[in-house]
């Protein structure tokens, strides 16, 4: 396999953490092959023209990699319309091998699961081998730090990169490895829960809302409460 192909479906386009991890797999892609010998083909389902050629090109490509955020449980809208772009390819024939990355600000993996095996589903249902989805929550956190501070994380996502040019999948050890803990032990647990409600860790989320102008509209409840 030479053809890659990269779809970001963070709205974020090309400042997003989805793309940062990507771009760090598509290096390990392109580490395990002579120089030149594999392509790879990077598009932001964020911007228009690309999301247009990102239709075409999945009929093009050898193997396929989605990343995406995970909000709050659930996918970026322009993720789902780009899936649902994908009807004409349903059982085609030569389908790309297909995986996927989801990042989330939740530290735990357990919150991507079940997206997790919404996209194994999809692959199946596409026609396309699956090649497996890598997890990772904290992902914001690439935010703040500087890229030095994140040299473990680069470095397992480059071998899962290597691991999809030579075995056609992500190898399950690496996924684990990236995907750390499923959930807080009961004391980490506890402790989260004091800090977040301190000032300090709420800065950077209130800097956000302020920043996207949704400060005014942060208690809002935007589905009325069932009523008996």
């Amino acid at each position: 396999m030479t053809s890659l192909l990269l779809l970001n479906g963070s709205p974020r386009g090309p400042r997003s953490n989805s793309l940062k991890m990507l771009s760090r797999v598509a290096a390990g892609w392109e580490a395990e092959a002579p120089s030149g010998s594999r392509s790879v083909e990077v598009l932001h389902l964020a911007h228009r023209a690309d999301f247009t050629r990102a239709v075409e090109a999945f009929g093009e490509a050898e193997v396929v990699v989605l990343g995406m955020p995970l909000y709050t449980d659930a996918m970026p809208g322009l993720v789902m319309t780009y899936i649902e772009a994908l009807a004409a390819y349903v059982g085609r024939a030569d389908n790309p091998r297909l995986g996927f990355l989801v990042q989330s600000g939740f530290s735990e993996p357990l919150h991507s699961r079940p997206l997790e095996r919404y996209l194994e589903k999809l692959a199946g249902r596409l026609g396309c081998p699956y090649a497996g989805t890598i997890i990772r929550g904290g992902g914001e956190a690439l935010q703040m730090m500087p890229e030095e501070a994140s040299g473990r994380l680069w470095e397992a996502l480059q071998a899962l990169g290597r691991s999809l040019a030579a075995e056609a999948r992500f190898d399950p050890a690496l996924l684990a490895k990236v995907a750390r803990a499923e959930r807080f032990s009961p004391f980490k647990a506890a402790v989260a829960k004091v800090l977040f409600k301190v000032r300090p860790a709420q800065f950077y989320w209130n800097l956000q809302l302020k920043k996207n102008g949704a400060w005014d509209r942060r208690f809002a409840k935007p589905y009325p409460e069932r009523v008996g």
